[in-house]
């Protein structure tokens, strides 16, 4: 008996698939030596970099003093960015009463000092307000720098004014 032929698909011809196949590995053989070409540039930029960045400081110039005031004062506002000043004023909030207000605070962060301009409407307010700004772990040598009776006004609140040293932490 005769072994039964059927075609049920058709065989298309290979030809197609192995042109493919050259195309990919011709598209990938370009990749490849592009990604060669742009490695070894990149190298070549780097150690560029590199020497240019050890001759540099044999190039610089000395700094004139106008320039050198002024990368001074420059350090110092980044310095006085860099303090908790969050931390500052939330505690000096959380100190304020009901019978006092702030008028101004002047900090001078180069001295960690503390300068509290505000008013009160009795001097034992004075008083807690000093003790609570005392209690907190941010300002310390809280002390009265002077006080006065506001007669013009008709509440007659005490004007004060308040040093404090400002502590930061480690």
């Amino acid at each position: 008996m005769r072994a039964l032929d059927l075609d049920l698909v058709r065989r298309r011809p290979a030809w197609p698939a192995w042109l493919l196949l050259g195309v990919g590995g011709l598209l990938f053989g370009d990749a490849l030596l592009d990604t060669l070409r742009l490695r070894d540039e990149m190298s070549q930029w780097q150690r560029r970099r590199g020497s240019a960045a050890v001759a540099a400081p044999a190039l610089k110039e000395p700094v004139n003093e106008q320039t050198r005031r002024e990368l001074d004062v420059a350090r110092q506002a980044l310095q006085e960015l860099a303090l908790p000043w969050e931390q500052l004023f939330k505690s000096i909030e959380t100190s304020i009463g009901t019978d006092t207000a702030l008028l101004s605070i002047e900090p001078d962060a180069g001295k960690r000092v503390l300068r509290i301009s505000g008013e009160a409407r009795s001097y034992p307010s004075i008083l807690g307000f000093m003790v609570r700004l005392e209690q907190t772990q941010v300002l310390t040598g809280v002390h009265l720098i002077s006080h006065q009776l506001r007669e013009e006004i008709a509440e007659r609140p005490l004007q004060f004014t308040l040093a404090a040293s400002w502590r930061t932490a480690p």
